[in-house]
């Protein structure tokens, strides 16, 4: 059995790949060529353990994450976890690899598909709310998906953002990273914005409009009790698209909206449909909520195992 480490998985394929492979994951779970057991979610205080399988026509995989916010404070991953990947004729196992790298590199991917069919091609200017190892894998998907030419960028830490700025501009040295005062300042000077945090309550303004003619990704919220949003945005929404229907009740940024009849489950399309042609578009501001399914995993792991064997 094969173990892949951080390094492997980050060099495995290139961003183009990744995107490719979580495109083909929407699609094969929309035509139900992937099984996708309900996840295994467990909560303990604070933390959060999640065991997702998933199986395919080939193989199968099995992740097993932890997440840990208050790591933060000690300067640790606030996600740890490992994915097993294995032959699904017989069951051998193929290969171990590292779990936080991996999910980094197929939510980057999968928040880089939300952007592929819902930015405008001519988006320049990204903001990134929540700079911790997803806001960064993230930025940097973002900026293959269109001409990126300034990234403004926002976090709670001074720190944060100063590493952020410095490993960015290693990968993409000819785009401007511009450090926000304020949520405020990021969302109207943004034609694209990502949340990527763990909050409990709405990151971004409740006034001020300023999500018109803006392409919102949300990442962070994967919990009942935690929000990026605010009220105010769902209610000037026609459309919400999502990874999985299980986001529904699985994140506080559709469940309370649902809750409060802001929105409608009539809104909420899975962006498989947008991929496969099924609907178009609608309404001024563009809206993608992820909270991630095993089928991504799955994708990322045959990805990894298939370009490194």
């Amino acid at each position: 059995m094969k173990n892949f480490d951080s390094n492997a998985i980050g060099n495995a394929a290139p961003i183009d790949r990744w995107v490719a492979a979580m495109e083909q994951a929407f699609i094969d779970t929309a035509n139900g060529v992937v099984e996708v057991p309900q996840r295994v979610h467990i909560d303990r205080g604070h933390d959060t353990l999640l065991l997702m399988p998933c199986f395919g026509s080939t193989y199968f995989s099995t992740k097993l994450v932890s997440v840990f916010p208050k790591n933060l404070l000690k300067k640790e991953p606030v996600i740890y976890g490992s994915v097993l990947l294995n032959d699904g004729e017989t069951g051998r196992p193929l290969a171990v690899m590292d779990g936080s790298k991996l999910t980094a590199m197929r939510t980057a991917a999968v928040g880089a598909v939300g952007i592929q069919y819902l930015a405008p091609e001519n988006a320049s200017t990204l903001g990134v709310v929540g700079l911790g190892i997803q806001g960064f894998h993230q930025a940097l998907f973002a900026c293959e998906q269109r001409a990126i030419r300034t990234v403004m960028i926002m976090d709670h830490s001074k720190e944060a953002m100063a590493r952020f700025s410095e490993r960015f501009s290693a990968f993409y040295p000819k785009i401007k990273v511009i450090s926000c005062r304020s949520a405020e300042e990021l969302c109207n000077d943004s034609e694209i914005i990502i949340t990527a945090t763990g909050s409990h309550h709405p990151v971004v303004p409740a006034h001020g409009e300023w999500w018109k003619g803006k392409t919102i990704i949300g990442i962070g919220s994967y919990k009942p009790e935690m929000r990026e949003f605010p009220d105010s945005l769902f209610a000037n929404l026609e459309q919400v698209f999502v990874d999985t229907r299980v986001a529904l009740t699985e994140t506080g940024d559709l469940a309370e909206p649902l809750k409060r009849r802001l929105i409608d489950e009539a809104q909420i399309i899975p962006l498989s449909d947008l991929i496969l042609n099924r609907v178009k578009p609608k309404g001024e501001t563009r809206f993608f909520k992820s909270v991630g399914m095993a089928a991504f995993d799955l994708y990322g792991a045959k990805l990894v195992f298939e370009s490194l064997s």
